[in-house]
């Protein structure tokens, strides 16, 4: 089967590791640009991998033609770059999130409906190699159906929410939140944002099938001495599984169940199962499995569908998202994360904003649009680009914006 060809738009911080992951998987992809809108950094991405850089997207376009293009630039311009490729017959991963504002998430989707095209949310985090063995264990029925979720998450609401929605394998229908700010002495993170206040919320989101999600989440971003492993409990009808850690982190991984002697003769008490990893001897992951009793369905294990690759178990989501974009094409299916799947998540992380500001009531989703946000963002970005963001796509598109 002939490689798609794969270019990437916006080669900043996260965008190297795209790049990094897109050439890996040589079998699925030809990487022919990387397009930034400073020159150096697309030349230094391109120079390392032998493909052509660029600052112009609308060059890039014209001269490479790609069938791929992979969008991580400031999420302000994600829209501006998504609609663009949709007109221009591109299929194209976006990375998180998919715009800043319900109307404009609507806009990206109606475009890419309009022109036939895959428009896929990179949004890894459901398939981090552990959420993806956790969910094979659901599956399994090791615990039984699932009715809680609880989520300790250090940064933004929707990853999380997104991994908890795919656990209870249920449809969202209502959120409620309470916040809270406090000052902090100002600091730069990692990723060259300015903080001054932390902030910390509760979403308690509640599940068509009757189930429950509580996440707490806060902007600490392994600042300040906070902890940074994040926390996740499933809780089902026979056990629970708990897993600690994030992408970069391995912590505490268990899953906590019964019997049925354990349930009639031990007062439903419990025994606790680790998970175990299994590595190459390139320290490439293989596999994650649990030795359970036989009547709980005994070993359970997912393998590495990457391990020839090499990809590291941290950026093996991202692997698994670039190759959904490329099934969804070749193919003609839906992608692995669709935009309205993108859509889902940030609409669960807006109806809590709109909670809090609203004395903690419940907010039913879907939620409709509120024009004073979508205006508050056109002021802000005429403001920061001197142009619209919905009325001139064009000029917006020649924003010299700053990648990730």
């Amino acid at each position: 089967m002939s490689r798609l060809k794969y270019a990437l738009i916006g080669c900043g911080r996260r965008g190297k590791v795209h790049l990094e992951t897109a050439t890996a998987l040589k079998e699925t992809f030809q990487v022919v640009a990387v397009c930034d809108a400073h020159y150096e950094s697309a030349e230094k991405g391109a120079d390392q991998i032998g493909a052509k850089p660029y600052s112009d997207v609308r060059k890039m376009v014209e001269r490479e033609k790609p069938d791929i293009c992979d969008v991580v630039v400031p999420v302000d311009l994600h829209h501006v770059v998504s609609c663009y490729l949709s007109e221009c017959g591109i299929h194209h991963n976006v990375e998180t999130g998919l715009a800043p504002t319900l109307g404009l998430m609507d806009l990206m989707i109606g475009k890419a409906k309009t022109n036939n095209i895959k428009l896929q949310t990179s949004e890894n985090f459901p398939f981090v190699p552990v959420e993806q063995f956790v969910r094979h264990l659901i599956q399994s029925d090791a615990i039984g159906k699932v009715h809680k979720c609880y989520r300790l998450f250090s940064t933004t609401g929707y990853h999380g929410l997104a991994a908890m929605r795919c656990r209870m394998d249920a449809k969202p229908i209502s959120v409620s939140s309470i916040g809270h700010t406090m000052p902090v002495v100002p600091y730069v993170d990692r990723v060259k944002r300015d903080f001054d206040t932390e902030r910390l919320e509760f979403y308690t989101v509640d599940f068509d099938n009757g189930g429950i999600g509580i996440a707490m989440v806060g902007n600490k971003n392994n600042c300040l001495g906070r902890n940074t492993l994040v926390g996740f409990e499933t809780c089902g009808e026979r056990g629970t599984i708990v897993t600690n850690g994030n992408q970069s982190t391995i912590g505490n991984e268990t899953i906590n169940v019964c019997t049925d002697e354990d349930i009639n003769q031990h007062a439903a008490k419990a025994k606790t199962y680790p998970f175990q990893r299994e590595y190459s001897e390139n320290n490439v992951l293989k596999r994650i499995y649990v030795e359970l009793p036989k009547s709980l369905g005994g070993t359970i294990e997912w393998h590495n569908p990457y391990l020839d690759t090499g990809i590291l178990e941290k950026n093996i989501s991202l692997a698994t998202m670039l190759t959904g974009i490329a099934q969804a094409v070749r193919e003609d299916l839906d992608p692995l994360w669709t935009g309205e799947m993108g859509r889902e998540d940030q609409e669960m992380v807006i109806a809590a904003h709109r909670s809090i500001q609203m004395n903690r009531q419940p907010i039913n989703l879907p939620i409709s649009i509120d024009l004073s946000e979508e205006e508050r963002f056109d002021q802000r970005f005429i403001q920061r680009f001197g142009v619209h963001p919905r009325e001139d796509l064009d000029q917006a598109l020649a924003a010299n914006f700053k990648a990730r």
